[in-house]
């Protein structure tokens, strides 16, 4: 998806999407930037949206936050421990 059609739908996964869904989005999203940090240059574009989508959620909590964070720290160290 392209520009205008992904914020639309970003909007609409944020009020109607599980917000489990929006964790894993922004964990894989923070995954992918700490992968690519370690190559060369980040794609930080859809890590901001998958982090102003948590934020604006509902059911968003501090907790649920740092778990996101988290899980995605893990599963860059585990990324890093394959490539031994």
């Amino acid at each position: 998806m392209k520009g205008g059609r992904r914020l639309v739908l970003e909007v609409v996964m944020t009020s109607g999407t599980d917000i489990s869904a929006v964790y894993r989005e922004f964990t894989d999203a923070l995954t992918e930037v700490l992968a690519e940090n370690a190559v060369g240059p980040a794609r930080r574009g859809r890590l901001a949206r998958a982090r102003a989508a948590v934020k604006k959620h509902p059911n968003y909590s501090e907790h649920g936050y740092f778990l996101a964070v988290e899980t995605a720290f893990e599963h860059w160290e585990a990324m890093q421990n394959a490539g031994r």
